[in-house]
């Protein structure tokens, strides 16, 4: 009896435990560290397991809280027993410091919460991609690039951060390009030959937004051999060998080489530039690649002699002057801003939006002054001439009538927008390399709805989409814009609700097939001082770029137009100088300020000069990237390319 009565306890207490249990289990991970980037994705891997029942639900991931929240919403179907992950890529704010994960069906409930260190504003992301758990942390003591719109007060010259390292093994390598938007650069180390092609398609475009890819050479370098990693390298890798001392190495640093022997990637250029030379072998080489470049290194820097080299910060510090330039996440934010039309006054640190429509609603200070003038007629005129008649009993009739008279006036002045239909304007920016096809979006499309209303919008073949941006401080204190899109392909805003006569802001970032591309070879020369630049540039495309022009770190030339499937021949023309690039400080903010493509530009190829490209800027009629809506809709369209072309000459 006493047996029975045991076993009777323990089952209970087993039954107890299993019902004391959440139904479905979750875990979140972060992939690259806890201390994403502003403005850039702090990716997380969901797992979820039931242990009980089928659930069809939603996984709720959202971050933010000073003025607004995004919220992303990934649909689940999770059945008895089944274990899923999920890659969740939410943006970052400068006050996103929460994740909130939670996953929703019925009669579930479960929530996990994933604290975030700290939001890097001045200091970098580096990610280190293989088999490597550490071995990088010198970069800890490395100046990242400058932001020109943060100002150290005490010297009034543009801040310079460290960097933050994290580490991430090929199998949790996120497979989009915009969860990577945040570092600002990549280190690919032994192991990384396991990236999946869909992971070195993110790679690939994530370069093209800016990011600075670092691919090492050495013994165990079988990744230079994949393909996809091929197409982007400065070199043709051709075997290895051993030498005893990198000397090279030490003249460039100016200091004595690292003791002892390596074993070298033997390659040949194939385009870019060496940097650093050796026995005739490229050492060090780069190749400019969209906004961003890839950085091939003979050694491995993880390895001996490196690994225990006394000026292993010098070397590094080099190599960031060099070829880093800034992050994904910065040229996103500076270009989406641009396009909003959203600027800070330089003095008064005010905000303000520039709308570029051509829809002339009555402005406001003509309003405020048409109301002033309602009331002031409709109360003490209206009631002292009446009075003064001894008329006081036809106030009932004649304040109507003075309504009705300035409900017309109203109605004159914005009737027509009442009239107008649904219109849009979608604003893109292409970045691309020449002789590629591929090129990666940044996108606003501004909205006019004339009428209230609940609509529907999907985004084909979008990384990240924010829906109903604003001025995020325009919200004031207390109140909070919530961000919120069902994820997926294509990735949907369902229920978007809206108010008459109202502005909203659709940003997107998306992967584009071009129907062809823009190809080009270009020489700089220098005669008595003036820089010339020489060259061909080839339009593919099967339709016209406008106002083309060529930016080089010493000036750009004007191409005017290339017609389609047509060319332009430069014989020695004169670069016209650009300006200094005119950056200034932010009132606290601001880490990024309204960019123009042609100023994101000029930036980077000033940051850049150790590793001069050529950027083609031009603008066309396509390709129009618009979100669907269940509406027709008024459109009209901007597409400026900004091309990444081969640059060869005395400058470099």
């Amino acid at each position: 009896m006493r047996r029975w009565v045991v076993r009777l306890g323990l089952w209970g207490a087993l039954l107890l435990s299993a019902w004391g249990q959440p139904p479905v289990e979750i875990k979140a991970t972060p992939l690259l560290g806890r201390a994403p980037a502003a403005n850039g994705a702090f990716p997380i891997a969901v797992q979820l397991e039931s242990r009980r029942g089928n659930y069809q639900g939603i996984l709720r991931v959202s971050v933010g809280g000073f003025g607004s929240r995004r919220e992303y919403l990934y649909p689940i179907d999770l059945p008895a027993g089944s274990r899923k992950v999920v890659v969740a890529t939410p943006i970052v704010g400068r006050y996103g410091d929460l994740a909130v994960i939670r996953f929703e069906a019925r009669g579930v409930g479960v929530e996990t919460r994933l604290p975030i260190e700290r939001v890097l504003d001045v200091d970098q992301l580096a990610v280190v991609v293989g088999d490597a758990i550490g071995g990088l942390q010198v970069l800890k003591q490395v100046r990242g690039v400058r932001n020109p719109f943060m100002l150290d007060f005490r010297t009034n010259r543009p801040m310079q951060g460290v960097y933050e390292v994290a580490y991430c093994t090929p199998e949790l390598f996120p497979e989009q390009a915009i969860a990577l938007s945040g570092a600002q650069l990549i280190v690919l180390t032994s192991g990384a030959e396991r990236l999946r092609a869909e992971q070195w398609a993110a790679l690939r475009q994530w370069a093209l937004m800016g990011g600075t890819l670092v691919a090492s050479g050495g013994a165990g370098a079988v990744y230079l051999q994949s393909p996809a990693l091929r197409d982007l390298l400065p070199i043709q890798p051709q075997g290895t060998r051993e030498v005893a001392q990198l000397t090279a190495l030490g003249n460039w640093l100016g200091v004595r080489p690292p003791t002892g022997g390596a074993t070298l990637t033997q390659a040949r250029l194939t385009a870019g530039n060496a940097l650093l030379q050796q026995d005739g072998q490229p050492l060090i080489a780069v190749r400019p690649y969209g906004l961003g470049a890839v950085v091939f290194l003979a050694f491995n820097p993880l390895e001996r002699p490196m690994n225990a080299y006394d000026a292993r910060v010098r070397f590094w510090q080099q190599l960031v002057n060099a070829t880093a330039g800034y992050p994904p996440s910065f040229n996103i934010a500076a270009l989406h801003m641009g396009q909003s039309g959203y600027a800070v006054d330089r003095w008064s640190g005010q905000a303000t939006i520039d709308i570029d429509a051509d829809i002339d609603p009555p402005s406001v200070l003509l309003i405020v002054a048409l109301l002033g003038a309602y009331f002031m007629l409709v109360v003490p005129i209206n009631y002292w001439t009446l009075k003064r008649l001894r008329a006081l009993d036809w106030a009932w009739l004649t304040t109507p009538l003075i309504a009705l008279v300035f409900v017309g006036v109203l109605w004159q002045l914005a009737g027509g927008l009442y009239r107008k239909s649904l219109s849009s304007k979608v604003q893109t920016v292409l970045i691309a390399q020449a002789g590629s096809p591929d090129a990666y979006a940044v996108n606003s499309a501004l909205f006019f709805f004339p009428r209230a209303g609940v609509f529907d919008l999907q985004f084909d073949q979008s990384d990240m989409v924010e829906a109903g941006v604003a001025d995020e401080r325009g919200a004031g204190f207390g109140q909070t814009t919530v961000v919120r899109t069902l994820e997926g392909d294509p990735k949907r805003v369902d229920g978007y609700r809206v108010s008459n006569l109202s502005f909203q802001w659709f940003r997107y970032t998306r992967t584009v097939q071009l129907q062809g591309q823009i190809e080009g070879s270009l020489r700089l020369t220098q005669r008595n001082g003036e820089w010339r630049l020489s060259g061909t540039v080839r339009n593919r495309l099967p339709y016209e770029l406008r106002e083309a022009r060529v930016l080089t770190p010493y000036g750009s030339v004007n191409i005017g137009s290339l017609g389609a499937r047509g060319a332009q021949t430069l014989r020695n023309e004169p670069l016209i100088p650009a300006p200094p690039f005119s950056a200034f400080g932010g009132n606290g903010w601001e880490l990024v300020a309204a960019l123009s493509p042609d100023q994101l530009a000029q930036l980077m190829l000033e940051e850049r000069k150790d590793a001069p490209c050529a950027l083609l800027i031009a603008r066309a009629s396509e390709p129009v990237l618009p979100p669907e809506l269940g509406e027709a809709t008024e459109r009209a369209a901007e597409v400026v390319y900004i091309v990444n072309l081969p640059l060869e000459g005395d400058a470099l």
